[in-house]
């Protein structure tokens, strides 16, 4: 009997019936069992698999109701007879891929690997360090979230452009601490800085445009404009970052559509751009009719003196897009980010939002909100101000101290890293690799200048390690390059 193939394991936690459905579901998809066969009784079945009849008839019923097996009343139960298999043959068997879809090709953006620290000492891009994040304050907001208030509104569907109480509480501490004037209404709440930016692209330019950035700028923004196949068009960066006279004559024989900056702290070289660069950005883009797109990434760390008001604060229009996220206030992992623009321009970009993301995650949204409208962020971005600013002074001192035959580099007047220029002599992708079997991470090179070369220059952030992990950190560094 064909039914003899079948097996148990009794030790397994997979119910009885449903190791014999599975079964017969293989003998079916396999011709094993045809189309029309009839299956022995269930007490017969029962018998010779030495298990209990309900386990058959449970099994039965199972395959019937889906559509595998038939059971006329008075004669039996019967394999579909509509079933129609095709012999199928084992992977090993085809000789080509005719019957398989082929695999995407997949375009430069998308090529780009993810360089993920995992040791246990890492002087990285620049990111904060979650010892020092308001955990406990935010566990206790999102527990309060998750349990107070109208559940039914809470955990259902919300506004694609974030939560309402969070883009309230969040226009006044914007207005308030960037000298803004937006109302909720001009806020979308995105998934991050990155989400903000690909709306913004997808909204607002077109295949073939021209985007101006800096010769050195972040490598996620560019692939995100290629993706979309908008072409980045460099723009000298220099002591006072993007070089506002280029970007003048740029716009004069280019049809730049934006223009995309990091003015408060550039990225990569941490440099702040002048109130007078910002003046003459402003005029440019009103003079050409052109967007901007300021990604202000870490607004909240400047150490030198109050930090210089975005240039989005001043009266523009609606052609400057303000972006940023709590990436840097709270820990990476948490996404949640803001774009600020027209009212119109948010229902614009909410719209195409919608399309790929029905909405954020209002939960954390509005545990964040609580954070916010009880002080406790800003209270723990001064603390921690403070403490990124010591480890920089720190951090400084051991490069100059242990490193500086090696390398060269501005004190940064912000930001949680310092872009570090070294030697010829020293190959950092090797230096890299060396240091990851040290348990140390630093990013291997990957700026370029004007004409494609690898710039022998990387970020090391400190912000995210203590003085002991510095003082490790660049004592494995010091011993690496001797």
């Amino acid at each position: 009997m064909l039914l003899d193939l079948i097996t148990f394991d009794r030790q397994s936690d997979v119910p009885l019936f449903e190791q014999l459905s599975f079964q017969l579901i293989g003998m079916i998809k396999d011709g094993t069992l045809k189309a029309g066969y009839q299956l022995p009784g269930s007490r017969v079945m029962a018998s010779t698999f030495q298990v209990h009849r309900k386990t058959v008839v449970a099994a039965i019923d199972e395959l019937t109701t889906q559509g595998w097996l038939s059971t006329v009343p008075g004669k039996g139960t019967y394999v579909q007879e509509n079933i129609e298999l095709s012999t199928v043959q084992p992977l090993a068997d085809f000789k080509s891929t005719e019957h398989f879809a082929e695999a995407p090709t997949l375009m430069a953006p998308l090529t780009r690997g993810l360089s993920l620290a995992t040791q246990g000492l890492h002087l990285d891009d620049g990111l904060p360090d979650p010892r020092l994040a308001p955990v406990k304050e935010l566990a206790r907001a999102y527990k309060s979230s998750l349990t107070q208030g109208n559940l039914y509104i809470k955990y259902g569907y919300s506004d694609t452009k974030g939560s309402s109480r969070l883009r309230h509480i969040l226009a006044e501490y914007l207005n308030k601490t960037r000298g803004m004037q937006v109302g909720a209404e001009q806020i979308l709440i995105t998934r991050g800085v990155t989400q903000a930016l690909y709306l913004c692209i997808q909204g607002f330019l077109s295949s073939g445009d021209q985007v101006a950035v800096g010769e050195l700028n972040w490598e996620s923004a560019n692939a995100n404009f290629i993706y979309h196949g908008v072409k980045p068009v460099k723009i000298k960066v220099d002591a006072e970052g993007l070089d506002t006279d280029h970007l003048e004559e740029v716009l004069q024989s280019s049809q730049i559509k934006m223009i995309y900056l990091t003015p408060h702290h550039q990225y990569p070289t941490t440099v702040i751009m002048p109130a007078h660069r910002r003046l003459k950005v402003i005029q440019l883009a009103r003079q050409y009719g052109v967007y901007v797109f300021e990604d202000d990434y870490d607004y909240d760390f400047h150490f030198a003196n109050r930090p210089i008001m975005p240039l989005a604060s001043a009266e523009h229009g609606d052609f400057v897009l303000y972006t940023g996220s709590f990436t840097k206030a709270i820990s990476p992992v948490f996404r949640v980010g803001y774009l600020v623009a027209s009212e119109a321009q948010i229902d614009y970009l909410s719209r195409i939002r919608r399309m790929v993301d029905r909405q954020g995650d209002t939960l954390l949204e509005l545990a964040i909100a609580e954070l916010l409208d009880l002080g406790i962020l800003q209270r723990s971005l001064r603390k921690n101000r403070r403490i990124y600013q010591q480890r920089r002074d720190f951090f400084c001192e051991l490069l100059t101290d242990q490193l500086g035959n090696y390398l060269n580099f501005e004190l940064p007047a912000g930001g949680m890293s310092v872009w570090t220029h070294f030697e010829p002599s020293v190959n950092l992708s090797l230096l890299a690799r060396r240091a990851a079997k040290q348990d140390l991470y630093i990013q291997p090179p990957s700026h370029s200048d004007e004409e494609g070369n690898i710039l022998n220059a990387i970020r090391l952030g400190y912000a995210s390690s203590t003085f002991e992990e510095l003082e490790q950190s660049v004592g494995i560094l010091n011993v690496l390059l001797k």
